[in-house]
């Protein structure tokens, strides 16, 4: 079995399409988006079309649920609540409708799926330390747990004896008594100083969780966001990745 998970597209459909490219490439068994679909890009309705086609596990993101009239946004920042109120805009009753459906958590198998901290998913908690890698481990008996919202990837393994650790590698052996906490990173606005996408795969029949990143377009993605008037910092962002 082989999963292939994949967050925070933010409209950005130029790297949406490198990660359609993998997939067609890799033929995984079953593919999830941690949510974040749309919101600072230009390109939010294809995005949604393309999770549509191919996600089997969909959850929502923060942006998705502002975007589907689900909530107000009113933490967002200057620059988001500009981009979520053209976004808003710019979809079709339909893509709000999809929006709508998006799960705020799924356990699946021996995973866990949320797009935040799984442990209160809707308060939209970005997970940075080994205490809270520490107090979801306490919580969920899952031996995977897959998360985005802070657009930058990682692992933290867990284990009886040693406890949390970070692992710093991005193509990790499966321990036996081992389980992994895996943040997924960014398809469409990575914040990691890579501009290239970020993704994982869990390959259960190799025994590895691999990070991988995707070159693609991103002076096309660029341009698309200052055509439609969105903030230029929302395009420059991509090129840094910050």
């Amino acid at each position: 079995m082989r999963y292939l998970v994949f967050s925070d597209i933010h409209g950005n459909v130029e790297a949406l399409e490198g990660l359609i490219d993998e997939i067609d490439s890799i033929r995984p068994d079953i593919i999830v988006s941690l949510g974040d679909v749309v919101g600072y890009g230009a390109s939010p309705g294809e995005c949604i079309d393309i999770v549509d086609e191919y996600a089997q596990i969909k959850i929502g993101g923060n942006h998705d649920l502002v975007a589907a009239g689900l909530e107000d946004g009113d933490d967002f920042n200057q620059t988001a609540r500009h981009a979520i109120r053209w976004t808003i805009d710019s979809l079709a009753s339909s893509h709000r409708e999809k929006l709508e459906e998006y799960d705020p958590l799924r356990r699946y198998e021996d995973c866990v799926f949320a797009h935040a901290s799984p442990i209160s998913p809707l308060d939209w908690e970005y997970i940075y330390t080994i205490n809270q890698a520490k107090t979801i481990f306490e919580n969920f008996g899952e031996r995977y747990i897959f998360i985005g919202h802070t657009h930058i990837p990682g692992i933290i393994a867990y284990n009886e004896k040693n406890g949390c650790r970070v692992i710093r590698s991005n193509n990790v052996e499966l321990a036996q008594g081992s389980r992994y906490l895996i943040n997924v990173g960014s398809i469409g606005q990575p914040r990691d100083g890579i501009a290239a996408a970020s993704f994982a795969l869990l390959d259960l029949k190799k025994g590895r969780v691999m990070i991988r990143r995707i070159p693609y377009d991103i002076m096309t993605a660029q341009q698309k966001i200052r055509s439609v008037g969105l903030p230029e910092s929302l395009a420059a962002r991509l090129a840094t990745a910050r």
